[in-house]
């Protein structure tokens, strides 16, 4: 059996999603795969996944077992089964070092992990950083992020979308520069927040430019998705999303140049409205390329590749005996400390960050 070790956050986060889907395409290839949740009877109402689910603060493991755990505070969690191989699951670089400090080394092959065999990175830039952190030889494999199908380009309206949430001060001030622009008559800004999936995928497919606030970005699966919706995308990579937001699909803007962004916002515009074959074209490159690299039998077949040598036998990765492991929820109140820490850790450090930036 394979366990996937899930915070119980409130709503599902786009890397529950991830873990949700990895863990359908695990059972795809005919593993025995789980999502876990602490809490007990654990469940995200309505929410359409087929992935099985156990839920428990502690839940037995057998001989051959596998437990995969998301990064989401460093080493910090290293000790809830200090003696159980663990396939580490690293959605965000900031992650990985999130309790380390200038003035002491961090153990463990994989940082703060001494017991991780191998870790699983979802972008390029991730394994590119892990290939840093962890020595010579340390497993790193490679497995993308899936972009569902539903983001198609529908009938392109005169709209620009955004995602309030990240970089909000930095949006609100290309937004306002386009606002005394005088030239958004007839266009609307269309806030792409607390929507089902569906609607995200509608409000993007009917956008016809998507404004990108990416910041300290694992892989940035908002502005993929955009791009697969046909939406032209401007914005900053955030450096994950720098594998797909290219120059010669999209209009890439320096960190936090607003200027910059309500510049290229606003030829984006114009082409839109006046050389819109131009611009299309583009569109139809960006979105060839990210449904290639993002397609369900590309995930598929990354996991199975990973998985075929994380469960082989003599793997390092199985558990080796019956044994009982602890869940996050076991040490923290509500959905758990490490929930707070997979929601809270970026937005802390992103807003201290943009203060030291322009202090």
């Amino acid at each position: 059996m394979i366990r996937v070790m899930a915070p119980d956050l409130p709503t599902p986060s786009g890397g529950i999603k991830v873990i949700y889907n990895y863990v359908e395409h695990l059972v795809a290839l005919g593993h025995d795969a789980r999502v876990w949740h602490g809490t007990p009877g654990f469940a995200y109402p309505g929410w359409g996944s087929t992935a099985p689910v156990d839920t428990g603060l502690a839940l037995p493991f057998a001989a051959g077992d596998v437990l995969v755990m998301p990064e989401t505070g460093g080493g910090r969690w290293a000790g809830l089964n200090p003696g159980v191989p663990t396939v580490m699951l690293c959605q965000g670089m900031d992650f990985v070092f999130a309790d380390a400090d200038f003035l002491r080394d961090v153990p463990g092959d994989y940082p703060g992990w001494p017991q991780a065999t191998c870790a699983l990175g979802v972008s390029d830039a991730i394994v590119t950083f892990l290939q840093h952190a962890c020595p010579p030889g340390f497993p790193v494999h490679a497995v993308p992020v899936e972009i569902e199908q539903w983001f198609v380009p529908l009938e392109k309206e005169r709209r620009l979308a955004l995602m309030p949430r990240r970089r909000r001060e930095d949006l609100i001030g290309a937004v306002q520069l386009l606002r005394r622009s005088g030239r958004l008559d007839g266009w609307e800004i269309v806030l792409v927040d607390g929507m089902t999936q569906a609607q995200v995928a509608e409000e993007l497919g009917r956008a016809a430019i998507f404004l990108f606030g990416a910041e300290r970005e694992g892989f940035g699966l908002p502005g993929a998705e955009a791009m697969a919706a046909g939406c032209y995308v401007v914005g900053f990579t955030g450096d994950g999303a720098k594998e797909y937001l290219t120059p010669d699909v999209a209009s890439v803007v320096l960190d936090s140049d607003v200027v910059g962004m309500a510049e290229a916002t606003l030829a984006a515009m114009d082409a839109f409205d006046h050389d819109r074959s131009s611009l299309q074209a583009r569109v139809e490159l960006g979105r060839s390329r990210v449904l290639e690299r993002h397609s369900s039998a590309a995930v598929r077949e990354a996991l199975g590749r990973a998985f075929e040598v994380i469960t082989a036998p003599g793997s390092p990765s199985l558990v080796d005996g019956p044994t009982t492991v602890a869940h996050y929820m076991s040490r923290g109140p509500r959905y758990g400390r490490a929930g707070a820490a997979y929601v809270g850790a970026r937005r802390l450090a992103g807003a201290a960050r943009r203060r030291l930036g322009r202090g």
